[in-house]
């Protein structure tokens, strides 16, 4: 009995051994999709100089990437604060910051991002001194806030 069936065992193994010289059939590649990227609150900051309100060459590199993330994600709002520095009239800072916050608005226009996505908030010279009390230079300026639909509920 033991000598059939390790009889039994030996052609079992040889015929096990024949099919594994073969190859292994060819697999179709497994593709995944690119997981879609988190959209996340994102901030921008594009500077002025001082008591101009239109925008400069160096803005255009940073409306584009606003442009494109927006184009990348779907954005509930898009917030446009103009900012101004402390060295002219309160009331003519804040018609400055207003003007800021427009050209912005207006380049996103032009880059077909819908106005009714927009909201400018004109903050005139708030903010616009450093902690020692001296004016900041660096208050001449929009920034453009975007916040997800996602965000909403969190952010509103």
């Amino acid at each position: 009995m033991k000598i059939a069936s390790l009889t039994l065992m030996s052609a079992a193994m040889t015929a096990l051994a024949a099919h594994a010289d073969l190859p292994a059939p060819p697999q179709e590649p497994v593709t995944y999709d690119p997981a879609p990227a988190a959209c996340a609150t994102e901030e921008f900051t594009i500077y002025f100089e001082r008591g101009v309100t239109q925008l400069g060459d160096q803005a255009e590199a940073v409306l584009d990437a606003v442009a494109a993330d927006s184009a990348r994600c779907e954005y509930f709002r898009i917030e446009v604060a103009g900012h101004a520095d402390a060295t002219g009239p309160e009331d003519l800072n804040e018609k400055v910051s207003e003007d800021r916050a427009e050209s912005v608005t207006a380049a996103f226009e032009a880059r077909d991002i819908s106005a009714e996505q927009i909201a400018i908030m004109p903050k005139g010279q708030a903010r616009a001194y450093a902690a020692n009390g001296s004016i900041e230079p660096l208050n001449r300026k929009a920034t453009v806030r975007l916040v997800p639909v996602a965000s909403q509920s969190r952010d509103s």
